[in-house]
């Protein structure tokens, strides 16, 4: 276990801090004592305790409070060893961290440095407190002492005017006047301790050069890696170089996680000796000399092999979240070693003009309150700021420091600027066709149409998100432009990301007049969707545009769409002109994609123009991500004529605080104290709005209470019998099945498409039965623990109160894992009656009291009540988990599914669902023999887009009219599908893949967290934790299929990336490689 003292400058004294479970934790000083700081000494070749301090002496720390109650005689061998109440049992704060002061310890330190030891605010320890230097004469001199001192190399700077930050309480130094030798700033003359004329604003602090870092790579988080050893700088071998070593560079440097990492000397080849060679992280280790290595100096390396790493954060650094582009979004910035947002009081203009001038984005448009790009998460580093709008930073205007702040997510700030080299195509009547203009410095111009070809055109559809080039045109077709003619003699290869990018005379440089302003037509776009990523399909052929039939419309073809439009994965399709009906010509009908064409037009068809549709047939798609994050100033208009039942165009005014939601979430207002009932209110481009209650029903209804966790639903009152809304209408015309997870999922005539008033918005009373919510915490996933019993909410008592009765609550509440059990009324004391006491969960109960339903009449057997609502499994289909008698898991128990109905639909959603591929059949009656328990589902039928057989429609849960000799099948196709196995869970083990007819596993040479992050996405399991080698999860048995694997990390299978061919291989199975991915459950 490690162990270090922190915020001291020197390793024998500080504050207690231990390293486990994978982060830095502190000591609660409840019971510190010396023999437990006399463990600690010894623990770091330190000599003897001379102080065991209580109370954050050396300030508070961050992170989890790793030990309480420490116990020790004083002879164990490590603090862990010691008694204790349980890692991260406590009940302090970090005001109670312990520290200790060894004998021999240096009594300096630099303050307020970030993660650098090295630079700071000069601090001292005397008369038991820690106090601050005067920089009256404050020269290099001093400053290389204190370096020194502090085992640090030469100093780099001697600041003055508290250039860290002002300090707190006594100033000990002042006219301190040192030769440079001595060994310690005390030794230096100085007026006498706590002798001094100055004030903190003149706090003394220096920069000394630290003992790693990264060159020659333009800033301090990304280069090659140099350490410095035995008094010169050393650079590090790239044998075995991979991410877990580079991880602990970064974080060493405060640089946040490795973003990727290069052999092969690419920040250039260094110079003195080679340090380390055949580097081994885990990725947790403090630093990288704490790695497993050959030793110092000891390698077979020449310096054309010097590693190289890049982090993802610079101190200081920011970037905008979530708002489609480098220049638009929630605001974020990068302080000790992770991302954290900015709180938006006294969010202004000024403000957002350093963020985006920081940024390299131009002026800033606008800014915005009240978390418009969605909250983000981690800490909130700053508030109250408060810019001129010249400085060069975010970080140098003022604020009240960093993490200090009394926000919440909901606040966090965002801004959109003006977009360098953005461009559009104006006057074409859509966003991929028409007049090409750039934004350059501060406007929008046009192009030049010398030289302008196909290759040009194919950059701007591409920056747009608009497919391939279709046609060019000279002389302004689109009509004649305004404002400058930025480029001229444009000539791009058509790879490049940006028409800026392209070779042109320079901007502003041009013999050209705007009759000959450039144009393009783009091949396909998204209509009438409100965004690029969704809408009505559409393709360029023949000089004009036309629509895609719906006939055989599924996600295999919009997958090619999204991506030849470069929106990533295919979210939904639809059938039936869900963006209302296109006009001109059907360009295609009956397209059968494999998924996995560069274009639209490269699949299977009948031809173009050959079609037996009509435009109430005009395929849709919607890719992820989903709708961008906008305001009411930017809420897209949607044609009237495109429209079967045409509306007028939005024209809305946001209420103040009514733009904090997520796409698609329900709400219900004006219900009083209950969260389950209320006028339905849905989120939408960036606002609340209300539903129309024409033909609105219990079936309706009971799809808010569920995607609301409120139970069934009781009632569904019209007329606005909660009282009338005031925002946009939404919906109208809602018909649901039932079955449905989410409001958005039901057909309704169109988002904003309505003939109604406020006085029929449409509103919901659910069940509640036994609810959960946690209260007086200002967010729906932390605070006090409280039910609805018997008509009233109460409360839950904290006797044996634990994280696996805390893991049932979240779970229940979809809020994830739990990270706290807290006890004592830690948010509060609650009102009304407490209705639970001695709470005993396991973890994997679904809920703490009992669901009211009918109870089933059938017997469960023993080991069939483990799996999750809605998941399936194929049974018996011998040793394929991708075949066999389809099962569903409702009500805590494993049920079948009957035949009737059942076809290739129904059993492709099911494959999908298990990611075993294509189907190849879907027997029936009984084929892989007759299942026992309830039959859940008959008369299945699905359109095959589904994610989860229980998103299909279906009689009911429970209704039907068969026996178990028709249960139904599924044989899918399993292409070279992927298994973890051997551990106990889906997403841990090793690694295995299916081909030729049977499993192998896959060799460990070169295996690393870009290949197993493959796997890990491929199997729906998040990003991958570990990468590990020698048959960490056993070995396997039949064929090595793959070695010698290397992927980039962003392909879709492990089968894309390169190797040596199946079967090619030199290793045996006890270099089988295995992955840990994030989603493990285990």
């Amino acid at each position: 276990l490690w162990t270090r003292l922190a915020n001291s400058g020197h390793r024998c004294s500080g504050r207690v801090e231990i390293f486990h479970a994978g982060q830095w934790g502190t000591v609660c000083d409840d019971n510190w004592d010396l023999d437990n700081a006399n463990v600690v000494c010894r623990q770091l070749g330190c000599r003897a305790a001379q102080s065991a301090l209580s109370g954050a002496v050396f300030g508070a720390g961050r992170g989890p409070i790793w030990l309480d109650n420490v116990s020790c005689f004083g002879n164990e061998s490590s603090i862990s060893d010691c008694r204790h109440s349980g890692f991260g049992v406590h009940n302090c704060g970090h005001h109670e961290d312990a520290s200790i002061i060894c004998e021999g310890a240096n009594q300096l330190r630099l303050a307020d440095g970030g993660n650098s030891s090295c630079s700071g605010r000069v601090e001292i320890f005397h008369s038991g407190q820690w106090g601050t230097v005067c920089d009256d004469n404050w020269d290099l001199d001093n400053a290389n002492v204190v370096c020194r001192q502090l085992g640090c190399r030469a100093a780099q700077s001697a600041l003055s005017g508290a250039a860290f930050g002002a300090g707190r309480g006594p100033i000990w130094l002042d006219n301190v006047s040192c030769f440079g030798n001595e060994s310690s700033i005390s030794d230096c003359r100085h007026s006498g301790f706590g002798v001094h004329n100055c004030g903190h604003h003149e706090d003394a602090s220096v920069i000394c050069e630290g003992k790693l870092h990264l060159a020659n790579g333009g800033n301090n988080c990304s280069g090659r890696v140099e350490i410095f050893h035995d008094g010169q700088w050393g650079t590090v071998c790239d044998d075995h170089w991979d991410l877990d070593n580079a991880d602990v560079v970064c974080r060493q440097l405060g640089c946040g996680r490795a973003r990727s990492v290069f052999p092969g000397a690419v920040f250039g080849p260094g110079g003195g000796p080679i340090w380390l060679d055949d580097v081994s992280c885990s990725g947790n280790e403090p630093s990288i000399s704490d790695c497993r290595h050959s030793g110092f100096g000891v390698h077979n390396c020449g310096h054309h092999e010097d590693a190289s790493a890049i982090c993802e954060g610079v101190e200081g650094e920011v970037h905008l979240a979530n708002g489609g582009n480098n220049c638009s979004g929630r605001v974020e910035i990068f302080h000790d070693g992770q991302w954290g947002t900015v709180c938006d009081d006294f969010w202004d203009l000024p403000d957002a003009e350093v963020v985006c001038r920081q940024l390299g984005c131009g002026r800033a448009r606008s800014v915005f309150p009240g978390a418009a790009f969605g909250p983000g998460g981690g800490p909130i580093w700053l508030d109250d700021v408060s810019c001129s709008g010249n400085e060069s930073s975010i970080s140098h205007c003022r604020h009240p420091g960093f993490g200090v702040d009394n926000c919440d997510h909901y606040e966090d700030a965002s801004v959109i600027c003006e977009v360098e080299g953005e461009v559009h195509l104006a006057n074409g009547g859509n966003n991929c066709s028409g007049r090409v203009e750039i934004f350059h410095d501060g406007q929008w111009g046009t192009v030049c149409d010398d030289h302008w070809d196909l290759d040009n055109a194919d950059v701007v559809c591409r920056q747009l998100g608009c497919g391939r080039a279709r046609s060019v045109f000279p002389g302004a077709v689109f009509g004649p432009g305004g404002g400058p003619i930025w480029l001229d003699d444009v000539s791009c290869s058509g790879n490049e990301p940006s028409i800026s990018d392209c070779r042109h005379s320079g901007f502003g440089v041009h013999n050209c007049g705007h009759h000959e302003d450039a144009s393009a037509i783009c091949e396909v776009h998204l209509a009438n969707g409100g965004n690029n990523c969704s809408g009505r399909v559409e393709i360029f052929h023949d000089g004009q545009w036309g629509t895609v039939c719906d006939d055989f419309w599924d996600l295999p073809d919009a997958e090619v769409v999204c991506r030849q439009l470069g929106c990533g994965r295919a979210r939904s399709v639809f059938p039936g002109a869900a963006f209302g009906p296109g006009g001109g010509p059907i360009w295609l009908d009956d397209v059968s994609c494999s998924g996995n064409e560069s274009s639209i037009s490269h699949c299977r068809h009948t031809g173009f123009g050959v079609d037996n549709c009509d435009h109430y047939e005009d395929a849709s798609v919607i890719s992820w991500p989903p709708f961008p994050p906008v305001n009411s100033t930017n809420i897209p208009t949607v044609s009237t004529t495109s429209l079967l039942t045409p509306r007028p165009p939005l024209n809305i005014t946001t209420p103040p605080g009514n733009y904090t939601g997520v796409e698609g979430e329900v709400r219900l207002a004006n219900g009083g104290n209950s969260s389950c009932s209320g006028r339905v209110e849905i989120f939408h481009f960036g606002q609340w709005g209300t539903v129309c209650d024409d033909s609105w029903g219990l079936l309706d209804a009971e799809v808010v209470c569920r995607q609301l966790g409120c139970g069934r639903a009781l009632s569904a009152p019209t007329q606005a019998h909660f009282g009338q809304g005031s925002e946009p209408i939404w919906y109208d015309e809602v018909a649901c099945i039932g079955n449905e997870t989410k409001l958005s999922e039901c057909q309704h005539r169109g988002i904003g498409s309505h003939n109604c008033g406020h006085s029929e918005d449409a509103g919901v009373i659910c069940e509640a039965a036994s609810p959960v919510r946690l209260a007086n915490s200002g967010n729906r996933c932390s605070g006090r623990v409280e039910i609805f019993h018997a008509g009233q909410w109460g409360k839950v008592c904290d006797d044996h109160w634990d994280l696996d009765n805390a893991n049932v609550v979240c779970r229940q509440l979809d809020c994830g894992r739990a990270q706290s059990a807290l006890s004592n009324a830690a948010f509060g004391a609650g009102v009304g009656p407490i209705w639970l006491d001695n709470i005993y969960c396991s973890g994997n109960d679904h809920t703490h009291t009992s669901p009211v339903h009918i109870t089933p009449p059938w017997n469960t057997s023993p080991g069939n009540d483990i799996g999750v609502e809605g998941e399936v499994r194929l049974a018996n289909g011998g040793n394929s988990s991708c075949s066999g008698r389809v099962e569903i898991f409702h009500s805590g128990q494993w049920g079948t599914v009957c035949d009737d109905l059942w076809d290739l639909l129904d059993a492709e959603v099911v494959c999908r669902q298990l990611g075993c591929g294509r189907v190849l059949s879907a027997p029936t009656q009984a084929r892989f023999g007759q299942g026992s328990g309830p039959i859940w589902y008959d008369d299945v039928t699905c359109t095959g887009s589904e994610t989860k057989l229980s998103e299909c429609r279906h009689q009911g849960i429970g209704s039907h009219d068969c026996g178990h000799d028709e249960d139904a099948g599924v044989v899918c196709e399993a292409a070279s599908p992927m298994r973890l196995a051997n551990s106990g869970n889906r997403c841990s083990g090793r690694v295995e893949i299916f081909h030729a007819g049977q499993w192998g596993t896959v060799c460990d040479d070169h295996w690393d967290l870009d290949n197993a992050n493959v796997v890990c996405r491929q199997l729906d399991c998040g990003t991958a934790q570990l990468a590990l080698s020698s048959a960490a999860f056993g070995p396997g048995r039949g064929p090595i299929w793959l070695d010698e694997v290397y992927c980039y990390g962003n392909e879709p299978s492990i089968s894309d990336c390169r190797h040596s061919e199946f079967g090619v291989h030199d290793c045996v199975h006890h270099e089988d490689a295995s992955v840990v991915c994030e989603g493990n459950h285990s």
